[in-house]
């Protein structure tokens, strides 16, 4: 039996918005576990903003609508990202926007807490949870371990679960609505980073954001190498997309990766042609930065008890930064002319 929706005068306070495209692993545990929120005074509406999806996503998503009318679906026939979250902006009558991610599970007061947070902090635009990332199997397990960790993510507030604060971002946002108002929608130019992009319009505004764990939600990490590598590549990739848009040098942070990985390159070209044992010299910052995440994935194992994590911690690291390297180099060094077609690079994560 349908619900009646929950807000006064037929405008929910909330608006809940979901890009998503093939989900069905999650969109159905996604969907619900908003539903099942505890509803602030005034509703919630969910509005999901599908791809097109031709996994069986829509199917879902359209049994779960005919069931709770908070619920609607709208298409979103570029599949990306950034056009989903702006085709559900334009569709929401909410006071405030929330967006949120189909790969996730929220806490029942997840909503509330958020709204919360902001108004006990007035002066923040955005509120949100820090991400705690979760996986199913051993490599999932051992991704989870490796966004939560500085090693993996060096001092991105939002990737630790205990930290409250001022950060640079929330992953699930709660805004104002007249943040987007005030400074405009997603860049639909960005497949990728299209949030790292809003966040620094809002930071040039002088808008702050505010996260704590009070605000709880886990995020279900992708579970094989390939999918971890191909993420963080477009992350990397679509990085220098948003530092040329804003014409900003990019911070040492993002340049980390990129340069070590090429000077460990270059070491070992070097090694190769160094006679005897001069060629050990080349392989010295390779050494060290294996012994580092070997070590790190050790202490992993013996605080999670788990044998098998260690190893597939310091995989997990590995492939994030190299293929974040990878994604920023390449687009650093491509021509103006020679873009990388946008939906291929969304279409592949």
């Amino acid at each position: 039996m349908s619900q009646s929706l929950p807000c006064a005068d037929d405008f929910p306070v909330v608006s809940v918005i979901i890009p998503c495209r093939n989900e069905r692993d999650h969109i159905e545990a996604c969907v619900h576990s908003i539903l099942d929120q505890d509803p602030p005074k005034g509703g919630f509406e969910v509005i999901v903003a599908d791809g097109m999806s031709n996994d069986g996503t829509r199917e879902i998503l359209q049994r779960l609508a005919e069931n709770d009318v908070r619920l609607q679906l709208v298409d979103n026939p570029t599949g990306t990202t950034p056009c989903g979250m702006n085709a559900g902006i334009r569709k929401a009558r909410g006071q405030y926007i929330a967006i949120f991610g189909a790969h996730c599970k929220y806490a029942p007061d997840y909503i509330r807490k958020c709204l919360e947070l902001l108004d006990e902090h007035p002066e923040v635009c955005c509120s949100g949870g820090p991400i705690v990332s979760r996986g199913r199997g051993l490599f999932g397990r051992a991704v989870a371990a490796a966004m939560s960790h500085p090693l993996g993510v060096g001092n991105a507030k939002h990737r630790f679960p205990n930290y409250e604060g001022y950060a640079e971002g929330a992953c699930f946002p709660v805004f104002r609505r007249e943040v987007f108002d005030n400074i405009g929608p997603y860049d639909e130019n960005l497949p990728r980073n299209q949030d790292d992009e809003l966040n620094y319009r809002i930071a040039l505004h002088g808008g702050k954001i505010f996260i704590s764990p009070r605000a709880q939600c886990v995020y279900y990490v992708r579970e094989k190498p390939s999918q971890v590598f191909w993420q963080y590549f477009q992350y990397g990739y679509w990085r220098v997309a948003v530092l040329r848009k804003h014409h900003v040098p990019a911070s040492m942070r993002q340049l980390i990766p990129i340069v070590f990985f090429f000077l460990m390159v270059l070491l070992l070209l070097i090694g190769l042609c160094l006679p005897g044992w001069w060629a050990l010299i080349a392989a010295v910052i390779p050494l060290v930065y294996a012994s580092t995440l070997l070590l790190v994935g050790a202490q992993i194992t013996v605080k999670r008890r788990d044998a098998f994590i260690g190893p597939m911690f310091t995989l997990a690291v590995a492939v994030m930064h190299l293929a974040y390297a990878l994604g920023f180099g390449w687009n650093m060094l491509r021509s103006k002319r020679s873009w990388i077609n946008q939906r291929f690079l969304y279409q592949g994560g």
